[in-house]
């Protein structure tokens, strides 16, 4: 099957509200700042905007039907909505594939996340009910066992990952060592209490548009694998290698390793930059969350769009980057992966 020749896409706007460890605002207050801030970027208004896509998951509010309250404020009324109960990356791709098929000119995507609303993990709930609930498994269970698993074939790996965090924390602007990484309470062994990304609320917003931008989305590709844990290889995020190769081919990219002046992926934890690297087939000299990434508050279903939110501010800071790879993952031990591949025009 031969790649389709799609055009790049305009980034014209971004926008976010937070993150911030737990906001008192409302969340039809927090989406409306990051829309707002996102048409202002793209100097456009509501009317200008052809459809709506939103990302939200109802655990991670603790709400039923997390979208409902936001359709105001994301200019959905009497507009096409789309609600991607995934990532907010993945929304994004969506609205790219809107764009691609003509179907519109310019369409909203807005991702949002309050976890400070929900009164305990509920990822549990996410499980399957027959064989992992009883388990008392979770998302940060899964990825424990994801992270010990790859202590297996690498003894020295959480050494490793302590460092990172510590790194990533400090760059990020909470200033850690990897002796208080290392001397957090555990979570899930072999995973840390400050190996984790702090939850946060907020929202962020984007505005694709097949017009011209300052920075252009030229590639993207998504994959979703089995969701048990236990029905996948846990040493490799095969869904991001496969995603990996479509967006590949779509921005005519044939090596990885010296593509990107910089990756922004979502990583959680510190091991997961592992699996992502060796997925991405990016090179040892990329710059890899050069801000932090997620250390510095991590807005589940918006954290994919934050990375792409913060690749457009990068390259309209640095064109000199060329290139910038955004990724966004959801669901138990890197159970969906999406890319996508933004350039400086």
């Amino acid at each position: 099957m031969s790649t389709p020749d799609l055009a790049p896409l305009g980034v014209a706007g971004v926008g976010r509200s937070g993150p911030r460890i737990s906001d008192p605002r409302s969340i039809p207050e927090i989406v409306l700042e990051a829309v707002e801030s996102a048409l202002a970027d793209a100097t456009c208004g509501y009317d200008d905007v052809d459809a709506v896509v939103t990302a939200s998951v109802d655990l991670f509010d603790g709400l039923t039907a997390s979208n409902i309250a936001v359709t105001e404020v994301v200019g959905a009324v009497m507009r096409p909505e789309t609600r991607i109960a995934g990532d907010g990356l993945l929304a994004a791709i969506h609205a790219a594939c809107q764009l691609w098929a003509g179907a519109y000119e310019t369409v909203l995507v807005v991702a949002h996340s309050k976890p400070s609303m929900a009164p305990a993990d509920l990822t549990p709930w996410a499980m399957d009910p027959i064989h992992l609930q009883p388990l008392g498994a979770s998302f940060t269970a899964c990825a424990g066992l994801q992270a010990r698993v790859l202590t297996l074939d690498d003894p020295d790996a959480e050494g490793r990952w302590a460092e990172r965090a510590a790194r990533l924390s400090t760059l990020a602007g909470r200033p850690t060592s990897p002796a208080e990484v290392s001397a957090s309470s555990v979570v899930a062994s072999p995973l840390r209490e400050r190996m984790r990304a702090p939850l946060a609320d907020g929202a962020y917003a984007a505005v694709l548009s097949r017009g011209e931008a300052s920075v252009l989305l030229r590639g993207a590709g998504h994959d979703l694998c089995a969701h048990s844990p236990g029905d996948r290889d846990l040493r490799h995020w095969d869904g991001l290698t496969r995603a990996a190769g479509r967006a590949y081919a779509v921005a005519g990219i044939d090596d990885p390793a010296d593509a990107f002046g910089c990756v922004e992926p979502a990583c959680l934890y510190p091991h997961e930059e592992d699996l992502f690297t060796a997925a991405t087939g990016t090179g040892p000299d990329t710059p890899v969350s050069p801000t932090g990434g997620l250390f510095g508050g991590a807005v589940p279903v918006g954290a994919g769009l934050s990375r792409l939110v913060e690749a457009t501010r990068a390259l309209r800071a640095e064109p000199s980057l060329r290139r910038v790879l955004a990724h966004g993952t959801w669901g138990p031990a890197g159970q969906g992966q999406a890319l996508t591949i933004l350039e400086a025009a």
